[in-house]
């Protein structure tokens, strides 16, 4: 999957740009290194995930200071989550308030999912960033991290909250001091996995700004945040790009969601409410258009084999018998019998 499509919302860039600033960098010199437009930080259309990633490296060079992603923190305002921070922020309690931050997170940042499980007495958020952490600077996380710790201290208005533990994909830095001093809390690196574990009773804490009236006003705004975000997502859609990407090999779910901008389970919770999975589009593209080939072209067995993105004609002849009950050489002589059968003068109305 390709990173460079995902994006995040133009008001978490824009926290990005306010840390670099306050830590005295030229943001419109480092830029011009980069390539990168001086709008990049104003764009509606949001901030490329891969050119984020590449100015916050750029910024640890040009500063000197591996830990400015955890600047951050002290910079965080009640907007900077857009539409899903209103409907974190009239939720009843801090639990309510993470499981929508895990239904909306994809309007902040449409590269990665999180969840919310419980452990025993605690609950886990975990992240998981589509295209994976390799290449991506420990900056993204800090920035990240920092933000959600501060708008969680100021929803339940106590700065001293911390999580029971915060773990960490990257190895761990020489220094630790800032993450102590930021998260207040035990942190761990080189983890499988990047996450943040609560303490159950934590989350029971209810906000001051709990509104639930204004709670399922915002819900609906973000749900059509939502909508708007997914309505590319029709089997339609999905089904134009396996038959535009067939002849390379059987695309998988990730290639597409990377097409679509949007993460694997995204698509799957699309596709779910259509009544549908990723693998029974595939299946019937794939049906239709061998019906496609083998009636109505001249492409050999071979040439049709290869455009349905069949490695081996062995199992394209397996998955005719399983779609026609026949072999495709079969199907297609089939075709010659139904023409000869069929009427002159249906033959002649359906050429017009």
């Amino acid at each position: 999957m390709k990173r460079d499509m995902f994006t995040v919302s133009v008001s978490y860039a824009r926290l990005v740009e306010e840390t670099l600033r306050a830590e005295g960098l030229e943001i419109e010199n480092l830029l011009n290194e980069l390539d990168l437009s001086p709008e990049i930080f104003n764009d509606m259309g949001g901030c490329r995930v891969k050119d984020l990633s590449r100015i916050l490296s750029r910024a640890v060079v040009q500063s000197g200071n591996p830990d400015i992603g955890l600047k951050a923190y002290e910079l965080v305002k009640p907007g900077i989550y857009d539409v899903m921070g209103y409907v974190m922020m009239s939720s009843p309690d801090l639990k309510c308030a993470l499981q929508h931050f895990v239904r909306y997170c994809s309007l902040i940042d449409n590269g990665v999912d999180f969840s919310l499980r419980q452990e025993g007495s605690a609950y886990r958020l975990c992240g998981d960033r589509h295209g994976g952490s390799k290449g991506m600077p420990r900056q993204f996380y800090d920035v990240g991290t920092a933000a959600l710790i501060a708008y969680l201290r100021w929803l339940c208005g106590n700065a001293r909250f911390a999580p029971l533990c915060i773990e960490f994909i990257h190895p761990e830095p020489v220094d630790t001091k800032e993450y102590h001093r930021v998260l207040q809390c035990p942190v761990q690196f080189n983890s499988s996995r990047y996450s943040i574990l609560f303490d159950a009773a934590q989350l029971d804490f209810p906000l001051s700004t709990a509104d639930a009236a204004l709670a399922s006003m915002h819900e609906r705004f973000a749900e059509q945040r939502l909508h708007e975000q997914n309505s590319q997502l029709s089997t339609w859609r999905v089904q134009q790009l396996i038959m535009e990407r067939l002849s390379n090999g059987e695309p998988t779910i990730e290639e597409i969601a990377g097409a679509l901008c949007v993460s694997k389970r995204t698509l799957q919770r699309c596709l779910k409410k259509e009544g549908t999975q990723y693998k029974d589009l595939l299946n019937e593209t794939r049906r239709e258009q061998a019906h496609l080939y083998l009636r109505h072209s001249h492409f050999s067995l071979q040439e049709v084999a290869y455009r349905l993105g069949f490695h081996e004609q062995s199992s394209f002849f397996r998955a005719c018998s399983r779609w026609f009950g026949m072999t495709p050489s079969r199907y297609r002589a089939h075709r010659s019998l139904l023409r000869a059968d069929t009427p002159k003068g249906h033959a002649v109305a359906a050429c017009g």
